[in-house]
C-alpha cells in the first residue's frame, strides 16, 4: 500500500484509521463514546466489529470536517445502519443508496421497506428531511461528478461482484467526490496468509472434488468475499483514483484472536459459543476482520 500512502500522519487526524480491527481499539474512550453515540445498543456489547466500524467512521468524518452542518454525504451499500440516522442529525444532506429488496442481503440488511419508511429502522429520532434513501447500483451511481463532500461504505464493497465490479464501484466513489473530499471504505481483509485462501488453490479443489467443495471458486475469485492487503490496493484504492491518507497497519494484538468465529455453510460458529467478543472470522485458511481505508481526493 506504500505507493499511495502518506509517509506521515496528515494534520487533523486524531488517530490511525487505515488499519485492521484490533482488540486494543476497544480500550480507547473516544472509540467507545463514538460507538455508544451512534449505536446505543452497543453499550454492554462493545467488542463487536460492526460497532467498531461505526465508531471509526464517525471519528474520521469528525476529524476531516465532514460532519459540518452544510456537508453532503453519500453512503454506498448503506442498508439501514445506524450511521445514516446519526449523520442525518449532523449534515445538510445524507443520501443512502443500496439495491434495497434485491441481492443476498435484502432480507436482513437492505430491506425494501427502507425506501418508503426509513424511520422504522431508526434507533433514535432523526431529522427526516435530511435523509434521502434511493435504490441504486454501486457500480453506476446516478449522481453528477463531484457531488458529495464525503462518501462511505461499511463492509459492502466486497459483495459487489468480481474484481471488475468492485473496481468500478471504487471508481464511482472517486468520481462523485468533490475535490478535497474524503471517502471512508470499510471492507474485509485477511490477517495472515494461508495457501487455502488462494483462488487458484480453491479452483483446483473445486475441480478435484467435482464441485463438491469450493463450488464458486474461479482463478480470480475465492469462495469468500475477503481481500488480501495487496488486493485492497489493486482492487479498491488504485481504481478509486483517491489517495490513501495513511499506510495500512496490518499488525494486530494476540488478544484480537479471542473467540474466532468459524464460517461453515453460511453458519457462524463462535469458538466460545457466545457471540461476543466478535472480532475475527475464519472459513478455511487464515482469519479475517474489518479493515478501514481512509481516502481523500486532491483539491484542485
Amino acid at each position: 500500500m506504500a505507493a499511495n500512502a502518506s509517509p506521515t500522519q496528515p494534520a487533523g487526524l486524531s488517530r490511525h484509521y487505515v488499519k485492521l480491527l484490533d482488540r486494543r481499539d476497544f480500550d480507547d474512550p473516544e472509540v467507545l463514546a463514538a460507538m455508544h453515540d451512534i449505536a446505543p445498543k452497543s453499550q454492554g456489547n462493545e467488542i463487536e466489529r460492526k460497532f467498531w466500524e461505526y465508531a471509526m467512521l464517525g471519528l474520521f468524518l469528525r476529524d476531516v470536517g465532514a460532519t459540518a452542518r452544510d456537508a453532503e454525504v453519500l453512503a454506498v451499500g448503506a442498508g439501514h445502519e445506524e450511521p445514516l440516522f446519526w449523520l442525518a442529525n449532523r449534515v445538510r444532506r445524507m443520501v443512502a443508496t443500496d439495491i434495497y429488496g434485491e441481492g443476498g442481503f435484502a432480507g436482513r440488511e437492505a430491506q425494501d421497506s427502507m425506501l418508503g419508511n426509513p424511520g422504522a429502522f431508526a434507533p433514535y429520532p432523526y431529522r427526516e428531511d435530511h435523509l434521502e434513501v434511493r435504490w441504486m447500483d454501486a457500480r453506476e451511481l446516478d449522481f453528477p461528478d463531484e457531488t458529495f463532500d464525503a462518501v462511505f461504505s461499511l463492509s459492502s464493497i466486497e459483495h459487489f461482484g468480481g474484481p471488475a465490479d468492485i473496481a468500478k464501484a471504487a471508481q464511482e466513489v472517486g468520481r462523485v467526490l468533490r475535490p478535497g473530499g474524503h471517502a471512508f471504505l470499510v471492507t474485509e481483509c485477511f490477517v495472515a496468509r494461508h495457501p487455502l485462501d488462494s483462488p487458484l488453490v480453491q479452483t483446483a479443489i473445486r475441480g478435484l472434488t467435482l464441485g463438491r467443495r469450493c463450488p464458486n471458486a474461479t482463478p480470480r475469485n475465492r469462495i469468500i468475499d475477503v481481500f488480501t492487503p495487496r488486493e485492497l490496493e489493486s482492487r479498491i484504492v488504485r481504481p478509486s483514483g483517491l489517495r490513501l491518507m495513511q499506510p495500512l497497519e496490518t499488525e494486530i494484538s494476540p488478544e484480537t484472536h479471542e473467540n474466532i468465529t468459524r464460517f461453515v455453510d453460511d453458519e457462524l460458529l463462535p469458538e466460545s459459543g457466545e457471540w461476543h467478543p466478535h472480532m475475527l472470522l475464519r472459513a478455511h485458511g487464515a482469519p479475517w476482520t474489518s479493515a478501514c481505508l481512509a481516502l481523500e481526493k486532491p483539491a484542485r
